[in-house]
């Protein structure tokens, strides 16, 4: 698992940069020495296969190769992985899981054994499936997987009955959102979020700068009232709004602005986000973080689309019956159908709290 740790720790490395591709890590190891290492660069870059194998040159020949997702076996953007490493000499081959991608999805291990090399399946399985998370669910769903994020005060707040919410959380929850946003493909936000508090939804590291690849931008704004110099409008990212009942004015305002737009039929009188949904998995995008406003995420959390939640949670008290809390929408009747989280974990940022846990 020594290995295969060091290779998972290199997928998660990979989050930043590899979407739409699935983060992977690989290493290569030729008597008991780490000669290879690598993951997944950005979009038409090298898979993580290939830049351990560079690294490792001729001491690829005889070693073993580890790797957090079976190798891919046909040709994309890149040429398929199984071929080079049969023709690096390399022997033996740990795969942490295997690939749901229906191009692969055993495939690439059928061919590497079939070459002669030996193959080993299942090492760091679980820790491989949860740092490609998105991209599994993709792969199996068609569907991007669905994070819920928010900040709140001890007393469940996320803003004074003012509206004024900068800032509930320490400057290191902060970074780590950044961090977050930079790892999905799409950040998420409701019209009244970005009318009230007018966010960049940009991926920042803990310096600010922004990370060369950033998500998309999206908003759920069923009007199109998206403002045409909001200060999501600034920075990387292209903007998408998904609307279900806008005039064809503002509509053309929005495109000529740049904006790509995602119109669905209205679900009452809000975007169908069942729909959405299938139309970003047809986008390629395999996970979003969805950052509010409470109606926004009342509306995910009612319709049971909310994969894994993450909350930071400040130790200040707001208080106040006006104050917002994060998530509206119609809630749960009797005690039964409360939503628990499974696998929770706490971290500690700062002062702040941050609870991760997924939906049963």
């Amino acid at each position: 698992m020594e290995y295969m740790r060091q290779a998972l720790e290199l997928a998660e490395e990979a989050l930043s940069v590899s979407h739409p591709n699935p983060p992977v890590g690989a290493v290569v190891v030729k008597d008991g020495k780490v000669a290879g290492r690598g993951h997944t660069m950005h979009i038409g870059g090298a898979h993580a296969e290939v830049v351990a194998i560079a690294e490792a040159g001729d001491l690829a020949a005889g070693a073993t190769l580890y790797t957090t997702l079976e190798p891919c076996c046909h040709v994309g953007r890149t040429p398929p992985c199984t071929d080079l490493i049969i023709n690096s000499g390399i022997r033996e081959v740990s795969i942490a899981t295997i690939d749901p991608n229906p191009k692969v999805n055993g495939k690439g291990i059928h061919i590497l054994k079939g070459a002669g090399l030996t193959v080993h399946l299942g090492d760091g399985e679980e820790e491989s499936l949860q740092v490609a998370e998105g991209y599994m669910k993709l792969m199996s769903t068609g569907l991007p997987f669905v994070i819920a994020k928010f900040a709140m005060s001890l007393d469940g707040k996320i803003a004074l009955s003012s509206g004024e919410s900068k800032w509930i959380t320490s400057r290191e929850s902060r970074d780590y959102v950044g961090l977050m946003r930079s790892q999905v493909g799409a950040v998420v936000a409701g019209i009244g979020t970005v009318l009230e508090d007018n966010p960049r939804l940009t991926a920042r590291d803990f310096e600010g700068n922004e990370f060369p690849t950033q998500p998309l931008k999206l908003i759920v704004d069923s009007n199109a009232r998206t403002p045409l110099d909001a200060a999501l409008f600034d920075g990387g990212g292209e903007v998408v709004v998904a609307t279900c009942g806008a005039s064809a004015l503002r509509e053309k305002a929005l495109v000529n602005r740049g904006v790509r737009l995602i119109k669905t039929d209205p679900k009452g009188d809000m975007v169908d986000l069942d729909v959405l949904l299938s139309q970003l998995g047809k986008m390629g995008v395999n996970s979003i973080l969805v950052e509010g406003g409470e109606t926004l995420l009342g509306s995910f959390a009612d319709m049971r689309l909310i994969d894994k939640v993450v909350v930071f949670i400040a130790p200040v008290i707001i208080g106040g019956s006006g104050s917002p809390s994060p998530i509206g929408g119609v809630g749960v009747k009797v005690m039964e159908d409360i939503i628990r989280l499974e696998r929770s974990q706490l971290k500690m940022f700062g002062e702040d709290i941050m609870v991760t846990g997924y939906m049963g």
